[in-house]
């Protein structure tokens, strides 16, 4: 045992990972998830919706909606979740989570108990 004065001793001030909320012990986690979710509930709902358009539009006259369209839409999906992921572990982030807790309290994680 050294006789280390404390103040001259390395605290470690920082909380463990298990005293911080799931997301920013596993950042990773988090946005796999949070893409996930997305694309399970997107993907269905707006290539029905853009199908049900099309049978619309083509019952009405003789408007006819090229096949890329939906390749298109899809595309906008993928890049929509890149930017979900983005944002999700930008949010993740010990940083921008503590200036989260400090400013926007209603969006910080909930510390485990």
């Amino acid at each position: 045992m050294t006789d280390t004065p404390r103040h001259l001793a390395t605290v470690d001030e920082r909380p463990a990972l298990a005293d911080l909320g799931t997301q920013i012990a596993n950042p990773v986690r988090a946005t796999v998830r949070t893409v996930t979710q997305f694309v399970i509930g997107a993907v269905p709902v707006l290539n029905v919706a853009a199908g049900i358009i099309i049978v619309v539009l083509q019952q009405q006259g003789d408007i006819v909606i090229p096949g890329w369209v939906f390749l298109v839409l899809n595309g906008i999906l993928a890049v929509t979740a890149l930017l979900i992921a983005l944002v999700t572990r930008l949010m993740a982030n010990p940083v921008v989570n503590a200036w989260i807790t400090k400013y926007a309290a209603w969006l910080a994680p909930l510390r485990q108990v």
